[in-house]
């Protein structure tokens, strides 16, 4: 048996894998009076708070306040601002849409979600799912960031949920999602990547390029084009200074034909090359 004051040695290095660091899961602690300021969900997100006490505020959480041993949806798109009231750790998990693993169940509780009322849901964590969660907090410290050990864990959370939680709470829990999935601008979060201009983005979801460009300045307050520059620009800094993908790799993930034309792009938007941004 091993000591409980062994340290644990871990013998594989991932990181030069394709498939390290993917974004499924991620652990987070911040002091007591931080504020994260507002910023919009690019993907559908669940907060596990393993300590402390946060004060939420979004559409769906208005100045609601949740703890330790709790946890929350936030839908994608949505906007929400945190402030930590109290030393928090916590754990995300970030999804696409929720997973079925088991047929009958998953479509009854769909049509529940669809049509349940608009409240501020607050769950607190059973002992399964709270020892789950503690174990992933060690995991994520370890950097054991191999997607398919983390896909693996994320089919592992779905069937808790559906193990220990009524139809009725994760129909509430989980409306969010099905509400927002029938609007415009969930259609514009999961898709605009995919898009290589406007009228692209257009023909993908059946408008016609006005009527898509009517609806983009309704909904973002700005057009089409100017906010998917925006975001390609954001999204590029964000890979070139937090994750560990080659400057090649970015280069393609972002659909440009050559490095030189994506240097051409960094030098005209940010003033720099991708090298030095990354530096």
């Amino acid at each position: 048996m091993f000591s409980p004051d062994l340290r644990y040695t871990k013998f594989t290095d991932c990181s030069s894998c394709n498939e390290y660091r993917k974004q499924i899961f991620k652990y987070r602690s911040y002091p007591k009076g931080i504020m994260l300021p507002q910023e919009r969900c690019l993907q559908n997100t669940l907060y596990f708070l393993l300590k402390g006490s946060v004060q939420v505020n979004s559409d769906e959480h208005p100045n609601t306040i949740f703890s330790a041993g709790q946890f929350i949806l936030q839908p994608i798109g949505s906007r929400v601002e945190f402030k930590i009231l109290e030393a928090t750790e916590c754990i995300l998990y970030l999804f696409e849409r929720p997973i079925n693993v088991c047929g009958a169940r998953f479509l009854k509780g769909e049509t529940l979600a669809e049509q349940a009322p608009t409240a501020p849901i607050v769950m607190d964590m059973c002992p399964p799912m709270k020892n789950f969660v503690e174990g992933l907090r060690m995991y994520l410290t370890d950097d054991l960031l191999c997607s398919g050990f983390l896909q693996a864990k994320c089919t592992k959370l779905v069937y808790l949920l559906n193990c220990y939680y009524t139809l009725k709470d994760l129909a509430a829990f989980y409306a969010p999602i099905y509400r927002y999935s029938k609007s415009f601008r969930y259609f514009v979060m999961q898709n605009y990547m995919k898009a290589k201009d406007v009228e692209a983005f257009a023909q993908m979801g059946g408008y016609s390029t006005p009527t898509f460009r009517r609806l983009f300045k309704e909904t973002f307050g700005e057009p089409a084009y100017q906010w998917m520059l925006k975001k390609k620009c954001e999204d590029i800094q964000i890979d070139l200074t937090t994750t560990e993908l080659s400057i090649s790799e970015i280069c393609y993930k972002f659909g440009f034909e050559s490095l030189s034309n994506f240097s051409h792009f960094c030098r005209t938007n940010f003033g720099k090359s991708p090298r030095s941004i990354r530096m």
